[in-house]
């Protein structure tokens, strides 16, 4: 692809996270909370409506996705969850999504989490976009093989994040029916 097709896609290699230094220290309402996501994520906004809403902030409570604001009031923690969440949502089921963040936030600090996410999704646009450079390919092979590695990319995510299958029951044999051999 050329150079100048690939300059439309240049935002991907320089988006940028705020790190939890970054975030507010100070407890917020929700419209200064949707105001903040929005200018974080705004260029990752879906064509079809906005990457946050109030709605969409008390479900993910209610799905225990984040935790529940205190006294109407987020924090930098809860920052932190809903940067991740409006990232994560677009490739996973919001069950994977809450199980992911629970067993990362199980593992290590959320201040470092956090910012290790920052760092994988900076890294992870930058990477797609060298990995596009000069390959010479056009437009529309571009968009497909694009297309094409996000569906699998999803696909392996899924199949990662789905929990494992409970192992089958034994049948019990002292349930009044007799077996048949």
């Amino acid at each position: 692809m050329t150079a100048e097709k690939l300059e439309r896609a240049a935002p991907l290699a320089a988006r940028k996270l705020p790190r939890w230094e970054e975030l507010p220290d100070l407890d917020l309402y929700m419209d200064q909370v949707l105001s903040l996501i929005h200018r974080y994520l705004g260029r990752e906004e879906p064509p079809d409506g906005k990457v946050l809403t109030s709605s969409m902030v008390n479900n993910y409570v209610k799905m225990r996705l984040m935790p529940a604001p205190e006294k109407k009031k987020y924090s930098r923690v809860h920052l932190a969850y809903l940067i991740a969440i409006c990232v994560l949502k677009t490739s996973l089921p919001m069950a994977a999504v809450r199980d992911l963040l629970q067993q990362a936030v199980a593992e290590r600090e959320e201040s470092v989490l956090y910012n290790e996410f920052c760092d994988l999704y900076e890294d992870t646009g930058r990477r797609v976009l060298e990995e596009r450079a000069g390959d010479g390919l056009s437009r529309s092979s571009v968009i497909l093989r694009a297309a094409l590695r996000a569906q699998t990319e999803q696909t392996l995510a899924w199949m990662l994040a789905e929990p494992e299958a409970a192992e089958p029951k034994e049948k019990k044999h002292g349930s009044g029916k007799k077996s048949e051999k």
